[in-house]
């Protein structure tokens, strides 16, 4: 028997997909640019720069704490937002997302066959303590995260990358399984880096922004011991910020770092967060004039509509979906998983719930994220994959059960504990319980840190989830699916998946190949129902007019303030 709550809640979320059936006639959004990157630099009239305000600072929340700031250990937005800006690579992110050099000199020599990229790195660069930072610091590192007894967080990314033995040095049926050294990465000298890869990959500079590829101090490391990164004394910085102060759970803080090696052009001087974990608090708390910046659900976008300090409809490449655990026994069935897979009604979520500007998704590569070679967006080949009516959803939910020998199923949907997951968590309750007889949904609420534990240790049925990129090319959303991937956490398997997705990796050289294979990799994942996409977010978020240059970027840091800056007011 429902709940009163769960009862009002339909009752409430039907009328308002009536009225917007009854009003709306489509959803004509403007397509993405790369970054949502603000356009409000208004000059003055005598072309002269905005002055700047005496205090640098920025106010900023956060709806959950770090899990981890070791670099091999973070696997979380919170925690690599932080990376991002603590820590700086061989290469990093431009204003226009662009990649740059960073700690390198300049990008790298390539060789003919695209395998090895040569670094020089540039003379300047310190770690926070004064130490410089090495090509031995980086060849350090990618020891140390490919290593076994590391169980880093994000070892197989190196495979993703093709580095030289990355694979089998993880894999424990090779001769080479934990020789660490063997990694194809070595230093010339100390400030010449020689990178090898296994076979061109086109993404492979993209991949170097990210926080796993970064340098660590061996020496640094090894004296902290257990210890390292777990409080700010424990750690060494090397990017643009230091972190200060770290109150576990409540909040933190950031400060200019004066030893980064383009500090100059940091004009932050403190950036600090509080977390907030439910949205109505941030939103007063923005509301009153301490925070600068404000990422919002759709429950309060209402709230800001005429304060001209409102941003959305900007797609970003953020897909949500729902991970189906194929531990049990009905979401084994692939005619169950397509049948909740398609009683979702995905346009009333985006358009009645999310209200950002978010897109429908029956994808998980997002839309205007990557080109082909064709110069076409991924997504132009199959715009929507595994589209059945509510009907056809119905009959194959009846013939699922049939299979299973079962008239009624109860599945339990896992979310984290903010009030928008559990918004979204009602509506799709109630949708499926609607459209599926016989369904019983029970929403577990998690807190964020016990969420990721649940779903890595396969301690759920459904979970609600959604997914940032970690570079610029569809294999990152792709290769997560591939048997015994450490996120898929599903018990997902299909060997011709896996086939295409491992031929794909092998074919950098022939671009157009390895598109096509690409995209019929994901026709299969989703015809499977392995995951149920559900949408692809778009940004939505207050911000002061005093302050420029924040960027909410496609991939990357959700939220880039490495060049923001605060004007007089």
């Amino acid at each position: 028997m429902k709940n009163k709550k769960r009862t009002i809640v339909l009752l409430t979320i039907t009328l308002l997909l009536i009225t917007f059936l009854y009003a709306c006639s489509g959803n004509d959004s403007e397509s993405s640019k790369n970054n949502n990157q603000e356009n409000d630099e208004s000059q003055p009239a005598n072309n002269s720069q905005p002055a700047l305000a005496e205090d640098q600072v920025l106010n900023l929340t956060s709806s959950a704490d770090f899990t981890s700031l070791d670099p091999h250990h973070a696997s979380d937005a919170p925690s690599f937002d932080a990376l991002y800006q603590i820590r700086s690579g061989l290469v990093t992110l431009d204003e226009n997302g662009e990649v740059v050099p960073d700690m390198a000199a300049s990008l790298p020599k390539v060789s003919k066959d695209g395998t090895v990229y040569t670094f020089t790195l540039k003379d300047d660069i310190v770690w926070s303590n004064g130490d410089p930072v090495t090509a031995q610091n980086f060849v350090y590192a990618w020891r140390r995260e490919v290593d076994p007894k590391t169980a880093g967080e994000y070892a197989f990314i190196y495979k993703s990358a093709n580095i030289k033995n990355a694979a089998k040095i993880r894999d424990k049926n090779s001769d080479m399984y934990g020789k660490e050294k063997k990694i194809g990465i070595e230093a010339v000298n100390e400030r010449k880096l020689k990178i090898t890869l296994e076979k061109p990959t086109p993404y492979f500079l993209d991949l170097l922004t990210f926080p796993p590829f970064y340098p660590l101090n061996q020496e640094f490391v090894e004296k902290q011991g257990d210890k390292f990164a777990m409080e700010p004394e424990n750690m060494l910085f090397n990017g643009p910020f230091k972190l200060k102060k770290w109150n576990h759970g409540v909040g933190w803080t950031f400060v200019n770092n004066e030893k980064y090696w383009n500090a100059d052009e940091v004009k932050l001087e403190k950036v600090n967060y509080k977390v907030l974990k439910q949205q109505n608090t941030a939103a007063n708390v923005y509301k009153s004039g301490s925070l600068d910046f404000l990422k919002l659900s759709s429950d309060y976008i209402q709230l800001f509509e005429d304060s001209g300090e409102l941003h959305t409809g900007e797609l970003t490449a953020e897909i949500h979906f729902i991970r189906l655990n194929q531990k049990h026994e009905a979401l084994a069935n692939e005619h169950i998983r397509d049948a909740i897979y398609n009683s979702l009604n995905r346009e009333g979520l985006v358009d009645v719930l999310v209200k950002t500007g978010a897109e429908p998704a029956r994808y998980v590569v997002p839309k205007d994220f990557a080109k082909g070679p064709d110069g076409k967006d991924f997504r132009s080949k199959n715009p929507s994959i595994n589209k059945m009516s509510l009907e056809e959803a119905q009959k194959s939910w009846k013939k699922g059960l049939q299979q299973i020998g079962k008239e009624k199923v109860e599945i339990g949907l896992m979310i984290g504990d903010t009030d928008t997951n559990a918004t979204i968590a009602e509506f799709y309750a109630n949708q499926l319980e609607e459209n599926l007889p016989g369904l019983t949904v029970t929403i577990n609420r998690q807190p964020y840190k016990s969420h990721l534990e649940l779903e890595g240790n396969r301690k759920y049925d459904m979970s609600k989830w959604g997914w940032l990129p970690d570079y610029r090319d569809p294999m990152t959303f792709l290769d997560l699916w591939v048997t015994d991937a450490p996120f898929n956490r599903t018990g997902y398997s299909n060997p011709e998946f896996d086939a295409l997705i491992k031929k794909a990796k092998n074919l950098g050289h022939k671009p157009k190949k390895r598109w096509e294979l690409l995209q019929k990799a994901e026709k299969i994942l989703l015809e499977d129902a392995a995951i149920v996409p559900t949408h692809q977010a778009a940004a939505a978020y207050v911000k002061k007019p005093y302050v420029k240059h924040i960027i909410v970027r496609n991939y990357g840091p959700t939220v880039d303030w490495t060049y923001a800056r605060v004007l007089k007011h």
